[in-house]
């Protein structure tokens, strides 16, 4: 498994991890159960990761930066 995204907020995760989904590639996200232990952090000290296959890392990473492009418009 490999990194193909981290952010801050698991609002961003949730949405990239959709985004993945859609297309076709499984994904897991790491520490994004901050939230559950206490409520009141809204962001994880290491940032909220999503992993994808080794194989299908090159195809996340190209809908990540799809991402963030529309995002910055």
């Amino acid at each position: 498994m490999k990194e193909a995204y981290r952010c801050v907020y698991l609002e961003d995760a949730l949405v990239v991890k959709s985004l993945l989904d859609s297309a076709g590639i499984p994904s897991q996200i790491l520490n994004g159960d901050m939230l559950d232990v206490n409520p009141f952090f809204s962001a994880s000290v290491q940032g909220v990761r999503i992993l994808v296959s080794d194989e299908d890392v090159e195809d996340a990473r190209a809908v990540v930066a799809d991402f963030k492009a529309r995002r910055e418009d």
